[in-house]
């Protein structure tokens, strides 16, 4: 078994072709907004998948500055996973040879946002390997008039491993995911509201990019932090 999760990140170091692209890295220029329904209608409903197919719709915003976020999150449970395979599999095995709990690994694949990589992974392992909750974070580049970022999340719960291309398959209800983010981050003293908000751009049915399919009722949770 030992040998087996050590040769585990050699086989997904292969497979991950997506990250061939070519990473759009500057920032995304800032516009100042006061509200929730005033950044909507620039967002995306979808983000982009491998080789440029679309991907998982928005489900997910956040509404704070960068450790704001991490603290929030990480109080809640959740795992910052390096948004580099590299960095992932280090941590992963570092997890693992300190006989913790691996969280950091498997790697998530690179998913984008009008070019741009996803800035932040987060995971809560359920099952090693096959079955797990997470989301991906963009910086929009959009802030409301105190200086804090409105983050595009995009979750789903993994259930298992496709083992052919070594992608997770996901649970195709994409709103029982962002409630269950919800409840983890309810009673963290950095949230100072949440809500669930339509939002029209987000298709409530369709497949992502490796064919899996997805429903939404098109509605995203706003997360508000102190």
């Amino acid at each position: 078994m030992k040998k087996f999760v050590l040769w585990l990140p050699v086989l997904f170091l292969l497979a991950s072709l997506d990250r061939v692209a070519p990473d759009r890295t500057v920032p995304p220029a800032e516009a100042v907004v006061s509200t929730w329904d005033e950044a909507a209608p620039t967002f995306p409903g979808r983000n982009e998948g491998r080789f440029g197919l679309p991907g998982d719709p928005l489900n997910l915003v956040i509404v704070g500055r960068r450790e704001a976020v991490r603290d929030a999150l990480r109080s809640a449970g959740w795992t910052e996973i390096p948004t580099s395979a590299r960095g992932s599999i280090r941590a992963g095995l570092e997890e693992f040879l300190a006989g913790r709990p691996v969280a950091s690994f498997p790697p998530m694949n690179d998913y984008r946002l009008r070019g741009r990589r996803q800035d932040m992974n987060w995971a809560m392992p359920v099952r090693f390997l096959q079955e797990r909750h997470h989301f991906r974070l963009w910086r929009t580049g959009t802030v409301d008039r105190s200086g804090r970022d409105f983050w595009w999340g995009s979750a789903n719960y993994d259930l298992r491993v496709r083992w052919r291309d070594l992608s997770h398959v996901p649970d195709p209800d994409a709103n029982r995911e962002r409630d269950f983010i919800v409840s983890t981050i309810m009673n963290s003293p950095r949230q100072r509201g949440i809500l669930i908000l339509p939002a029209p751009q987000v298709p409530t049915e369709g497949e992502n990019d490796k064919g899996y399919p997805f429903k939404t009722d098109g509605r995203v949770a706003v997360i508000d932090l102190r």
